[in-house]
């Protein structure tokens, strides 16, 4: 049902109409319509708006099955984000704080968006702001790619009806693949600058010569390393795969010049001061002065991880092994590495030539 009010001001004088539309078992919505340039240009717009509002209410009734929220009409993007946040399987996920940030990121200038409104123009608008906002496209996608989980949450919680799809084609493309790695004189170089801080220089060691990511590193606790056998194990991965990869002595060296005789085996491995474990600002921070001063530029400390690989391709690791040490779930991961390793022999390859030397002319 709906209905069109003639409202007039008592102040001003000034006249607006007020459409409203309900159908049940949707809440009542209404829009203000305010006499712009005469009443009945601003009669139709509202007879228009209740009209095509009522179309999509009754449509929505009948392909919902009643399986979509009856306060759908009213559903903003703000509500839908805030009950996806306080769901109890999302805050479950190891990066809530990653997506809390991204979806924030929303809010600011669609807190109070309907959902039914958040259409085509207003996403594509909010991701040209990111463009302008953000550096790089894969950093815009990932916003996008979040809000969009938010939204397929919201369709399959009956939040949003599932007519209501996510707009398609919105991922910005990408430049291939990063691969930016140490030479050896860089590498030289590097741990020269690092040696005077014994976390930094242990940490640089660690991340080339095992692979290990930034947050592994951090998390890495005492119990985790066998400096017997020359390994540590991740049990919180990327993954969600627990792995143990080989530490190089070198590494092995340097971590034993950081344990003290009474550490507790639960203690972080990385500290910043006693009992203080080292955060992603203060490693971020610090190594930015000795990557500086190793004169390298356009490198992060990511590369250090595409430097193991690189290191291990380039003496002869498969990319099988590759991928195990720096715990790829895909080989397609791996195949970034792939320009390394080809033209190298491979197992075989010796007993290959021995055969072909027997072989007659």
């Amino acid at each position: 049902m709906a209905t069109i009010q003639k409202l007039r001001s008592k102040k001003t004088g000034a006249v607006s109409f007020v459409a409203q539309v309900r159908v049940r078992p949707f809440d009542a919505y209404q829009r203000t319509f305010r006499v712009v340039t005469d009443i009945k240009t601003a009669r139709k717009a509202a007879s228009a708006w209740a009209e095509a509002e009522e179309r999509h209410l009754h449509a929505q009734k009948e392909k919902s099955q009643n399986t979509v929220r009856a306060d759908i009409v009213r559903l903003t993007v703000g509500r839908l984000i805030n009950s996806y946040l306080d769901d109890a399987e999302v805050k479950k996920l190891k990066t809530y704080k990653d997506i809390d940030r991204l979806l924030t990121w929303w809010l600011k200038d669609h807190v109070s968006v309907r959902v039914l409104d958040f259409n085509v123009p207003t996403i594509r608008e909010a991701r040209q702001k990111l463009e302008q906002e953000k550096s790089t496209p894969a950093t815009v996608n990932r916003y996008v790619s979040q809000m969009r989980a938010c939204w397929h949450w919201g369709q399959n919680t009956g939040h949003i009806p599932q007519d209501l799809a996510w707009p398609r084609k919105l991922m910005m493309t990408e430049p291939a693949g990063r691969r930016r790695f140490l030479d050896d004189t860089e590498l030289a170089t590097l741990l020269k600058e690092a040696a005077p801080n014994k976390v930094m220089h242990a940490a640089i060691l660690l991340s080339v010569g095992t692979g290990i990511r930034q947050g592994e590193l951090l998390r890495l606790r005492w119990r985790d390393v066998d400096f017997d056998g020359g390994k540590i194990t991740m049990l919180v991965t990327k993954n969600d795969t627990p792995r143990t990869v080989h530490v190089p002595a070198t590494a092995v060296t340097a971590l034993r010049a950081l344990r003290k005789a009474k550490v507790a085996p639960t203690a972080n491995v990385f500290l910043v001061r006693k009992g203080i474990p080292l955060k992603v600002s203060t490693l971020e921070a610090r190594w930015r002065k000795i990557r500086d001063a190793a004169g390298l530029a356009d490198f992060r400390w990511h590369d250090l991880r595409h430097s193991c690989a690189s290191f291990l391709a380039r003496r002869g690791a498969s990319l099988l092994e590759i991928g195990s040490v720096l715990g790829h779930k895909s080989p397609t991961m791996t195949m970034r590495y792939a320009h390394l390793t080809q033209g190298q022999p491979v197992k075989g390859h010796t007993e290959l030539d021995a055969l072909l030397r027997g072989t007659p002319q």
